[in-house]
């Protein structure tokens, strides 16, 4: 059975490489996507959502009672240079 196509796998090469350059070049307590964060770190986007569901993974947040999840610039590159 294959899977649904992401929104990770619908982005375009050159809207990945925009989506990093903007991560580097944002400020350390900037809100990034759950989607940013396997483009910058080359990591599953699966894996992220299990260790958010299960523990271990990127602290993150739902500002203001939102479903959407977001991470900090700064969070996930510490997380990354501890792993």
């Amino acid at each position: 059975m294959a899977h649904r196509p992401t929104k990770l796998d619908r982005m375009t090469a050159e809207e990945k490489e925009a989506a990093a350059k903007a991560f580097w070049e944002a400020p350390d307590e900037a809100l990034v996507t759950p989607e940013t964060i396997p483009i910058v770190f080359d990591v599953s986007g699966y894996s992220l959502q299990y260790k958010r569901s299960n523990g271990g993974g990127i602290p993150f947040s739902k500002p203001n009672g939102s479903r959407k999840v977001f991470y900090t610039k700064a969070d996930a590159i510490k997380f990354f240079e501890n792993s």
